[in-house]
Protein backbone atom coordinates (compact mmCIF):
# COMPACT_ATOMS: atom_id res chain seq x y z
CA UNK A 1 0.00 0.00 0.00
CA UNK A 2 1.07 3.41 -0.25
CA UNK A 3 4.20 4.74 2.27
CA UNK A 4 2.03 7.21 3.80
CA UNK A 5 -0.54 4.53 5.00
CA UNK A 6 2.35 2.35 5.86
CA UNK A 7 4.01 5.42 7.83
CA UNK A 8 0.43 5.95 10.11
CA UNK A 9 0.42 1.98 10.60
CA UNK A 10 4.04 2.14 12.08
CA UNK A 11 3.54 5.11 14.02
CA UNK A 12 0.28 4.02 15.59
CA UNK A 13 2.39 0.43 16.65
CA UNK A 14 5.30 2.41 17.91
CA UNK A 15 2.88 5.12 20.42
CA UNK A 16 0.62 1.87 21.42
CA UNK A 17 4.14 -0.62 21.74
CA UNK A 18 1.86 -3.41 20.14
CA UNK A 19 1.55 -5.18 16.50
CA UNK A 20 -1.21 -3.12 14.46
CA UNK A 21 -2.65 -3.65 10.57
CA UNK A 22 -4.68 -2.68 8.10
CA UNK A 23 -6.80 -4.76 5.83
CA UNK A 24 -9.41 -3.79 3.27
CA UNK A 25 -13.19 -4.78 2.86
CA UNK A 26 -12.71 -8.36 1.85
CA UNK A 27 -10.01 -8.78 4.68
CA UNK A 28 -7.04 -8.58 2.11
CA UNK A 29 -4.09 -7.21 4.29
CA UNK A 30 -2.90 -3.69 2.94
CA UNK A 31 -0.42 -2.78 5.82
CA UNK A 32 1.23 -3.85 9.11
CA UNK A 33 3.77 -3.46 11.47
CA UNK A 34 7.25 -5.00 11.96
CA UNK A 35 7.03 -4.70 15.66
CA UNK A 36 6.51 -8.26 17.52
CA UNK A 37 4.00 -8.87 19.98
CA UNK A 38 2.04 -11.73 21.18
CA UNK A 39 1.66 -14.98 19.19
CA UNK A 40 -1.11 -15.26 16.93
CA UNK A 41 -1.24 -17.61 13.94
CA UNK A 42 -3.90 -15.40 12.38
CA UNK A 43 -1.79 -12.49 12.11
CA UNK A 44 1.37 -14.44 10.73
CA UNK A 45 -1.12 -16.09 7.71
CA UNK A 46 -2.19 -13.09 7.08
CA UNK A 47 1.08 -11.49 6.69
CA UNK A 48 2.24 -14.57 4.63
CA UNK A 49 -0.73 -14.58 2.17
CA UNK A 50 -1.51 -11.07 2.52
CA UNK A 51 -5.11 -12.31 2.54
CA UNK A 52 -7.30 -13.98 6.30
CA UNK A 53 -7.62 -17.15 5.89
CA UNK A 54 -11.08 -18.32 5.01
CA UNK A 55 -12.36 -19.88 7.98
CA UNK A 56 -11.18 -16.31 9.89
CA UNK A 57 -13.26 -14.48 7.04
CA UNK A 58 -16.15 -16.01 7.83
CA UNK A 59 -15.73 -16.01 11.20
CA UNK A 60 -15.29 -12.87 11.23
CA UNK A 61 -18.07 -11.94 9.23
CA UNK A 62 -20.46 -13.02 11.90
CA UNK A 63 -18.64 -10.14 14.09
CA UNK A 64 -20.80 -7.45 12.83
CA UNK A 65 -17.96 -5.17 12.10
CA UNK A 66 -18.87 -3.24 9.36
CA UNK A 67 -21.63 -1.56 11.07
CA UNK A 68 -19.86 -1.69 14.46
CA UNK A 69 -18.87 1.58 16.06
CA UNK A 70 -15.60 3.26 16.12
CA UNK A 71 -13.61 0.52 18.20
CA UNK A 72 -14.54 -3.18 18.94
CA UNK A 73 -13.40 -5.54 21.29
CA UNK A 74 -13.09 -9.14 19.50
CA UNK A 75 -12.54 -12.00 21.37
CA UNK A 76 -10.28 -14.85 21.28
CA UNK A 77 -11.04 -17.74 19.22
CA UNK A 78 -8.90 -20.44 19.60
CA UNK A 79 -10.26 -22.79 16.89
CA UNK A 80 -8.80 -20.20 14.47
CA UNK A 81 -5.53 -19.13 16.41
CA UNK A 82 -6.66 -15.57 17.03
CA UNK A 83 -6.32 -13.92 20.18
CA UNK A 84 -8.18 -11.14 20.93
CA UNK A 85 -7.89 -7.97 19.15
CA UNK A 86 -9.18 -4.21 19.36
CA UNK A 87 -10.66 -3.32 15.86
CA UNK A 88 -11.59 0.11 14.80
CA UNK A 89 -13.46 0.12 11.36
CA UNK A 90 -12.02 2.60 8.38
CA UNK A 91 -14.60 4.51 7.53
CA UNK A 92 -14.73 8.39 5.27
CA UNK A 93 -18.07 10.07 4.64
CA UNK A 94 -19.88 6.84 6.17
CA UNK A 95 -18.14 4.47 3.68
CA UNK A 96 -16.77 1.45 4.79
CA UNK A 97 -13.01 1.20 3.21
CA UNK A 98 -11.25 -1.28 5.70
CA UNK A 99 -10.43 -2.39 9.44
CA UNK A 100 -7.38 -1.47 11.36
CA UNK A 101 -6.86 -4.09 14.00
CA UNK A 102 -4.24 -3.99 17.19
CA UNK A 103 -3.55 -6.56 19.32
CA UNK A 104 -3.62 -6.01 22.53
CA UNK A 105 -1.94 -8.75 24.46
CA UNK A 106 -2.30 -8.64 28.13
CA UNK A 107 -3.02 -5.38 28.57
CA UNK A 108 -6.73 -3.47 27.27
CA UNK A 109 -5.84 0.02 25.60
CA UNK A 110 -6.34 2.64 27.56
CA UNK A 111 -8.62 5.69 27.11
CA UNK A 112 -5.40 7.52 25.57
CA UNK A 113 -4.61 4.68 23.03
CA UNK A 114 -8.12 3.93 22.18
CA UNK A 115 -8.53 7.69 20.96
CA UNK A 116 -5.50 6.91 19.09
CA UNK A 117 -6.26 4.24 17.35
CA UNK A 118 -9.80 5.83 16.30
CA UNK A 119 -8.27 9.17 15.24
CA UNK A 120 -5.77 6.90 12.91
CA UNK A 121 -8.05 4.86 11.47
CA UNK A 122 -10.17 8.56 10.54
CA UNK A 123 -6.53 9.36 9.11
CA UNK A 124 -6.10 6.34 6.97
CA UNK A 125 -10.12 6.39 6.08
CA UNK A 126 -8.89 10.10 4.45
CA UNK A 127 -6.12 8.59 2.57
CA UNK A 128 -7.44 5.67 1.14
CA UNK A 129 -10.63 7.80 0.24
CA UNK A 130 -8.26 10.17 -1.59
CA UNK A 131 -6.44 7.32 -3.13
CA UNK A 132 -9.64 5.46 -4.47
CA UNK A 133 -10.57 8.46 -6.29
CA UNK A 134 -7.29 9.00 -7.82
CA UNK A 135 -6.61 5.31 -8.96
CA UNK A 136 -10.77 4.73 -9.85
CA UNK A 137 -10.10 8.37 -11.87
CA UNK A 138 -6.45 6.59 -13.53
CA UNK A 139 -8.43 3.86 -14.42
CA UNK A 140 -11.30 5.56 -15.94
CA UNK A 141 -9.12 7.14 -18.69
CA UNK A 142 -6.72 4.15 -19.12
CA UNK A 143 -10.75 2.44 -20.26
CA UNK A 144 -11.45 5.03 -22.52
CA UNK A 145 -7.68 4.71 -24.14
CA UNK A 146 -8.27 1.17 -24.06
CA UNK A 147 -12.11 1.52 -26.11
CA UNK A 148 -9.99 4.30 -28.25
CA UNK A 149 -7.31 1.73 -29.42
CA UNK A 150 -10.07 -1.12 -30.00
CA UNK A 151 -13.39 -0.08 -31.25
CA UNK A 152 -13.49 2.67 -33.13
CA UNK A 153 -13.37 2.63 -37.52
CA UNK A 154 -11.11 5.38 -38.02
CA UNK A 155 -7.73 4.54 -38.08
CA UNK A 156 -7.11 8.03 -37.39
CA UNK A 157 -8.67 8.09 -34.07
CA UNK A 158 -7.59 4.54 -33.24
CA UNK A 159 -3.81 6.22 -33.35
CA UNK A 160 -4.56 8.99 -31.38
CA UNK A 161 -5.48 7.16 -28.58
CA UNK A 162 -2.78 4.60 -29.67
CA UNK A 163 0.07 7.61 -29.00
CA UNK A 164 -1.88 8.90 -25.50
CA UNK A 165 -1.96 5.32 -24.14
CA UNK A 166 1.58 5.05 -25.27
CA UNK A 167 2.65 8.37 -23.57
CA UNK A 168 0.47 7.07 -20.62
CA UNK A 169 2.04 3.96 -19.48
CA UNK A 170 5.47 4.65 -20.98
CA UNK A 171 5.42 1.79 -24.27
CA UNK A 172 7.30 1.72 -27.34
CA UNK A 173 6.35 2.07 -30.15
CA UNK A 174 6.77 -1.05 -32.36
CA UNK A 175 6.87 -3.29 -29.31
CA UNK A 176 4.98 -6.48 -30.08
CA UNK A 177 1.35 -6.18 -28.41
CA UNK A 178 -1.02 -8.98 -27.28
CA UNK A 179 -4.38 -8.46 -27.07
CA UNK A 180 -6.53 -10.83 -24.78
CA UNK A 181 -10.45 -10.98 -24.45
CA UNK A 182 -12.13 -12.88 -21.45
CA UNK A 183 -15.28 -13.95 -20.74
CA UNK A 184 -16.61 -13.70 -16.80
CA UNK A 185 -19.49 -15.95 -15.82
CA UNK A 186 -22.51 -13.83 -14.71
CA UNK A 187 -23.81 -14.37 -11.43
CA UNK A 188 -19.73 -15.72 -9.91
CA UNK A 189 -17.61 -14.29 -7.52
CA UNK A 190 -16.06 -11.42 -9.77
CA UNK A 191 -17.14 -9.45 -12.25
CA UNK A 192 -15.26 -8.41 -15.32
CA UNK A 193 -13.76 -5.37 -13.60
CA UNK A 194 -12.27 -7.41 -10.50
CA UNK A 195 -11.00 -10.16 -13.06
CA UNK A 196 -9.25 -7.40 -14.95
CA UNK A 197 -7.98 -5.42 -11.83
CA UNK A 198 -6.90 -8.68 -10.46
CA UNK A 199 -4.84 -9.82 -13.90
CA UNK A 200 -2.93 -6.11 -14.02
CA UNK A 201 -2.21 -6.51 -10.03
CA UNK A 202 -0.17 -9.75 -11.31
CA UNK A 203 0.92 -8.76 -14.30
CA UNK A 204 4.66 -6.91 -14.36
CA UNK A 205 4.04 -3.29 -13.14
CA UNK A 206 2.29 -0.91 -15.53
CA UNK A 207 2.01 -3.45 -18.35
CA UNK A 208 -1.42 -4.11 -18.29
CA UNK A 209 -4.45 -1.96 -19.80
CA UNK A 210 -7.50 -3.13 -19.51
CA UNK A 211 -11.29 -2.84 -20.02
CA UNK A 212 -14.53 -4.22 -19.02
CA UNK A 213 -17.77 -3.99 -21.15
CA UNK A 214 -20.65 -6.69 -20.76
CA UNK A 215 -19.67 -10.05 -19.42
CA UNK A 216 -16.26 -9.57 -21.20
CA UNK A 217 -12.58 -7.85 -20.08
CA UNK A 218 -10.12 -6.77 -22.99
CA UNK A 219 -6.62 -6.37 -21.97
CA UNK A 220 -3.64 -4.80 -23.84
CA UNK A 221 0.18 -5.60 -22.97
CA UNK A 222 3.42 -5.21 -24.33
CA UNK A 223 4.50 -8.96 -24.67
CA UNK A 224 5.62 -11.34 -27.23
CA UNK A 225 3.51 -14.47 -25.40
CA UNK A 226 -0.37 -13.51 -26.43
CA UNK A 227 -1.01 -17.05 -24.44
CA UNK A 228 0.37 -16.21 -21.54
CA UNK A 229 -1.76 -12.94 -21.39
CA UNK A 230 -4.94 -15.00 -21.90
CA UNK A 231 -3.99 -17.04 -18.83
CA UNK A 232 -3.66 -14.67 -17.11
CA UNK A 233 -7.20 -12.78 -17.23
CA UNK A 234 -8.56 -17.00 -16.48
CA UNK A 235 -6.59 -17.21 -13.59
CA UNK A 236 -7.57 -14.13 -12.27
CA UNK A 237 -11.44 -15.42 -12.55
CA UNK A 238 -12.44 -15.38 -16.26
CA UNK A 239 -14.11 -18.30 -17.30
CA UNK A 240 -12.16 -18.65 -21.16
CA UNK A 241 -9.46 -16.20 -22.97
CA UNK A 242 -8.17 -15.91 -26.23
CA UNK A 243 -5.57 -13.81 -27.20
CA UNK A 244 -3.91 -12.95 -30.47
CA UNK A 245 -0.54 -10.72 -31.14
CA UNK A 246 -0.18 -7.41 -33.07
CA UNK A 247 2.93 -5.28 -34.39
CA UNK A 248 2.49 -1.83 -31.66
CA UNK A 249 -0.86 -0.88 -30.68
CA UNK A 250 -1.88 0.52 -34.20
CA UNK A 251 -2.74 -3.18 -35.26
CA UNK A 252 -4.35 -3.94 -31.82
CA UNK A 253 -7.74 -3.42 -33.39
CA UNK A 254 -7.25 -6.12 -35.42
CA UNK A 255 -5.18 -8.50 -33.39
CA UNK A 256 -8.50 -8.25 -31.26
CA UNK A 257 -10.61 -9.95 -33.75
CA UNK A 258 -8.49 -12.66 -33.89
CA UNK A 259 -8.70 -12.87 -29.84
CA UNK A 260 -12.07 -12.90 -30.30
CA UNK A 261 -12.12 -16.22 -32.76
CA UNK A 262 -10.02 -17.64 -30.14
CA UNK A 263 -12.24 -17.18 -27.39
CA UNK A 264 -15.04 -19.11 -29.18
CA UNK A 265 -12.65 -22.08 -29.77
CA UNK A 266 -11.59 -22.13 -25.84
CA UNK A 267 -15.10 -21.78 -25.01
CA UNK A 268 -16.61 -24.30 -27.47
CA UNK A 269 -13.69 -27.34 -27.21
CA UNK A 270 -12.49 -27.89 -23.61
CA UNK A 271 -9.82 -29.87 -25.04
CA UNK A 272 -8.72 -26.27 -26.34
CA UNK A 273 -8.86 -24.30 -23.68
CA UNK A 274 -9.67 -23.04 -21.37
CA UNK A 275 -6.94 -20.09 -22.80
CA UNK A 276 -4.72 -19.50 -25.29
CA UNK A 277 -4.07 -17.43 -28.34
CA UNK A 278 -5.15 -17.67 -31.80
CA UNK A 279 -1.47 -18.83 -32.92
CA UNK A 280 -1.39 -22.16 -30.19
CA UNK A 281 -5.01 -23.24 -31.69
CA UNK A 282 -3.88 -24.30 -35.45
CA UNK A 283 -6.93 -23.81 -37.95
CA UNK A 284 -9.48 -23.69 -34.95
CA UNK A 285 -10.06 -19.98 -34.92
CA UNK A 286 -10.38 -19.42 -38.77
CA UNK A 287 -13.42 -22.04 -38.81
CA UNK A 288 -15.08 -20.37 -35.89
CA UNK A 289 -14.73 -16.66 -37.64
CA UNK A 290 -16.35 -18.51 -40.52
CA UNK A 291 -18.74 -20.31 -38.27
CA UNK A 292 -19.58 -17.06 -35.94
CA UNK A 293 -20.10 -15.45 -39.55
CA UNK A 294 -22.77 -17.36 -41.03
CA UNK A 295 -24.74 -17.01 -37.80
CA UNK A 296 -23.68 -20.28 -35.69
CA UNK A 297 -25.43 -22.78 -37.64
CA UNK A 298 -26.40 -25.48 -35.19
CA UNK A 299 -26.25 -28.10 -38.12
CA UNK A 300 -24.06 -26.93 -41.03
CA UNK A 301 -25.68 -27.28 -44.34
CA UNK A 302 -23.41 -29.96 -45.70
CA UNK A 303 -24.28 -32.03 -43.10
CA UNK A 304 -28.11 -31.59 -43.04
CA UNK A 305 -28.57 -35.16 -44.67
CA UNK A 306 -27.21 -36.58 -41.65
CA UNK A 307 -29.72 -34.66 -39.19
CA UNK A 308 -31.34 -38.04 -38.26
CA UNK A 309 -29.63 -40.32 -39.64
CA UNK A 310 -29.37 -43.26 -36.97
CA UNK A 311 -25.24 -43.59 -37.59
CA UNK A 312 -24.77 -39.95 -37.56
CA UNK A 313 -22.24 -39.55 -35.04
CA UNK A 314 -19.87 -42.55 -36.70
CA UNK A 315 -19.96 -41.17 -39.90
CA UNK A 316 -19.12 -37.44 -38.55
CA UNK A 317 -16.41 -38.81 -36.73
CA UNK A 318 -15.17 -41.15 -39.37
CA UNK A 319 -14.81 -37.76 -41.72
CA UNK A 320 -13.16 -36.01 -39.18
CA UNK A 321 -10.45 -38.67 -38.26
CA UNK A 322 -9.47 -38.74 -41.54
CA UNK A 323 -9.33 -35.01 -42.22
CA UNK A 324 -7.94 -34.76 -39.03
CA UNK A 325 -4.66 -36.27 -40.63
CA UNK A 326 -4.95 -35.41 -43.95
CA UNK A 327 -6.33 -38.37 -45.42
CA UNK A 328 -4.23 -40.50 -43.30
CA UNK A 329 -6.95 -43.85 -43.13
CA UNK A 330 -4.54 -45.95 -41.39
CA UNK A 331 -3.91 -43.92 -39.21
CA UNK A 332 -7.75 -42.65 -38.69
CA UNK A 333 -7.95 -46.37 -38.12
CA UNK A 334 -6.13 -46.53 -35.22
CA UNK A 335 -7.67 -43.60 -33.26
CA UNK A 336 -10.70 -44.52 -33.58
CA UNK A 337 -9.86 -48.54 -32.61
CA UNK A 338 -11.85 -49.81 -36.10
CA UNK A 339 -10.44 -51.80 -38.83
CA UNK A 340 -9.93 -49.69 -42.01
CA UNK A 341 -11.97 -51.63 -44.11
CA UNK A 342 -14.77 -50.30 -41.46
CA UNK A 343 -13.49 -46.93 -41.84
CA UNK A 344 -13.74 -46.95 -45.87
CA UNK A 345 -17.58 -48.65 -45.69
CA UNK A 346 -18.12 -45.41 -43.33
CA UNK A 347 -16.48 -43.07 -45.59
CA UNK A 348 -17.86 -44.15 -48.58
CA UNK A 349 -21.20 -44.24 -46.96
CA UNK A 350 -21.01 -40.49 -45.81
CA UNK A 351 -19.75 -39.56 -49.22
CA UNK A 352 -23.08 -41.00 -50.46
CA UNK A 353 -25.01 -39.31 -47.84
CA UNK A 354 -23.87 -35.76 -47.83
CA UNK A 355 -22.97 -36.44 -51.89
CA UNK A 356 -19.22 -35.30 -51.45
CA UNK A 357 -16.06 -37.24 -53.12
CA UNK A 358 -12.94 -36.43 -50.66
CA UNK A 359 -10.98 -37.11 -53.96
CA UNK A 360 -11.92 -33.35 -54.69
CA UNK A 361 -9.98 -30.52 -52.86
CA UNK A 362 -13.39 -28.52 -52.58
CA UNK A 363 -15.59 -31.37 -51.47
CA UNK A 364 -12.32 -32.05 -48.79
CA UNK A 365 -12.51 -27.90 -47.84
CA UNK A 366 -16.35 -28.03 -47.50
CA UNK A 367 -16.41 -31.09 -45.52
CA UNK A 368 -13.94 -30.02 -42.90
CA UNK A 369 -15.18 -26.98 -42.25
CA UNK A 370 -18.81 -28.61 -42.07
CA UNK A 371 -17.22 -30.87 -39.15
CA UNK A 372 -15.33 -27.86 -37.68
CA UNK A 373 -18.43 -25.88 -37.43
CA UNK A 374 -20.53 -28.56 -36.22
CA UNK A 375 -18.05 -29.56 -33.23
CA UNK A 376 -18.32 -25.75 -32.38
CA UNK A 377 -22.20 -26.19 -32.05
CA UNK A 378 -21.78 -28.75 -30.16
CA UNK A 379 -19.89 -27.48 -27.64
CA UNK A 380 -21.53 -23.93 -27.05
CA UNK A 381 -24.58 -25.53 -26.67
CA UNK A 382 -23.38 -28.40 -23.82
CA UNK A 383 -24.33 -31.33 -27.23
CA UNK A 384 -22.81 -34.98 -26.19
CA UNK A 385 -20.37 -34.78 -29.11
CA UNK A 386 -17.01 -36.78 -28.03
CA UNK A 387 -13.87 -34.19 -28.20
CA UNK A 388 -12.13 -33.86 -31.79
CA UNK A 389 -9.16 -35.74 -32.11
CA UNK A 390 -6.39 -33.60 -31.41
CA UNK A 391 -4.08 -33.34 -34.69
CA UNK A 392 -0.48 -33.78 -34.40
CA UNK A 393 1.37 -30.88 -32.53
CA UNK A 394 2.70 -28.22 -34.27
CA UNK A 395 6.20 -28.31 -34.82
CA UNK A 396 6.90 -24.58 -33.12
CA UNK A 397 3.52 -22.70 -30.68
CA UNK A 398 4.34 -19.71 -32.97
CA UNK A 399 3.14 -20.80 -36.07
CA UNK A 400 0.52 -19.02 -37.81
CA UNK A 401 -2.73 -21.13 -39.24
Amino acid sequence: MAADVQDLVDDLAALLGRPVSLEDRRWRLLAYSALSGPEDRVRQASILTRVAPPEVAAWLETLGLPTAGPLVATPANAAIGMGPRACAPVRHDGVLLGFLWVIPGDRPLDDREQAATVDAAATVGALLRRRQGAAAAERRETERLVAGVLDPDDPAAREAAAEALRARRGWDRGARIAVAVAAVPPGGPDDPADVGARAERRWHAGELAWRAAGERVVALAPTTDAGALARALQRAGARHAGAASATGLGAAHTARAAAEDALLVCAALPSRGPAAADAELGAWPAAARLWDAAGRPAQPALLAPLRDHRDAAELVAALEAVLERAGDVAGAARALHVHRATLYRRLARAEGLLGIDLRRGDDVLRAHLAVRAWRLAQGLRGGTAPAPEAPPPPRTASTNP
